[in-house]
């Protein structure tokens, strides 16, 4: 049983005559009948009847007829179902995103409305090689590698947000020595972000009292949200925004911020998705940092 047997059967079936089916596949009237011949002789009965001038199927025939239409049907769309799943992958973008989870997730959100068929996959796994975009962060940026068309580098500047009280309000910044006697709320040592903080501490010279851990950046954030102590604040990954019960303080000594690298890897190069939003992310951090 042959693919092209199939075909010729089904058209057949449809047209309930031999010339016209012939006609339609672009074949020899002859080529259709052998090939219906062959095809009844390798299953062993009859799969059409003659009806005056025309034929129509056997019992057996409508057997074989309700059976491979749904095969035949999928077969031969999957050339479009093929071309759609292509048109899908070029227009899904894979970010890995580590920091500047706040901004990077408003300019998808923003971006979305002006391209409405972008689809975009957000993951944040270390191990993940095949991201189209990734955004990371190091303490400092140092690289022997010149910065590229591929890579930019910008200064997120981490804040510290304490209570609203007499003791913070009207003041634009505050020292790490004057919340030294808070509790901490911070991220678990397991954390880049958290290493970066400590080191911040210890150039100060103090040794933060830590009340609560978590590794959820959320519930870190939330809980300084609710006021439970002091901590630190990254700007482009959890906003400028907050609650009227804390104040959001510039630290004075010593300078706090981390470096956010957003790097276009070379995964899907024939994307264009990709190369159109990597621009319009970066654009994005800029008017950002401009205005503040």
């Amino acid at each position: 049983m042959e693919l092209f047997q199939l075909r010729y059967f089904l058209e057949v079936a449809r047209q309930q005559h031999v010339r016209k089916s012939a006609e339609s596949l672009h074949v020899s009237q002859p080529a259709v009948t052998n090939a219906i011949h062959r095809l009844e002789n390798e299953i062993g009965v009859p799969l059409f009847v003659s009806s005056g001038r025309s034929i129509r199927l056997s019992p057996y025939g409508k057997f074989l007829y309700d059976e491979i239409l749904p095969f035949c049907e999928s077969l031969n769309s999957l050339p479009d179902r093929i071309k759609s799943l292509r048109s899908l992958e070029t227009a899904t973008i894979r970010l890995n995103v580590f920091a500047a989870w706040f901004l990077v997730m408003e300019a998808v959100r923003e971006f979305q409305c002006i391209d409405t068929d972008l689809r975009v996959q957000v993951v944040q796994n270390e191990h993940m090689e095949l991201a189209d975009i990734s955004v990371s962060t190091v303490h400092h940026y140092r690289s022997r590698k010149k910065k590229t068309d591929s890579l930019y580098v910008c200064t997120e500047p981490i804040y510290l947000a304490v209570p609203d009280i007499p003791r913070f309000r009207g003041k634009d910044s505050v020292s790490l020595h004057e919340v030294a006697d808070l509790g901490f709320i911070q991220l678990t040592d397991k954390k880049y972000f958290r290493t970066i903080c400590d080191g911040f501490c210890a150039e100060a010279g103090i040794y933060p009292h830590t009340v609560v851990e978590s590794d959820d950046p959320s519930v870190v954030r939330n809980m300084i949200c609710d006021n439970m102590g002091v901590g630190f604040w990254p700007e482009f990954s959890w906003g400028n925004h907050h609650t009227g019960s804390i104040l959001l303080k510039e630290i004075e000594k010593p300078e706090c911020s981390r470096d956010i690298i957003i790097e276009k890897r070379n995964a899907n190069n024939d994307n264009i998705h990709v190369q159109v939003f990597y621009d319009y992310l970066i654009r994005y951090m800029e008017i950002y940092r401009k205005k503040k």
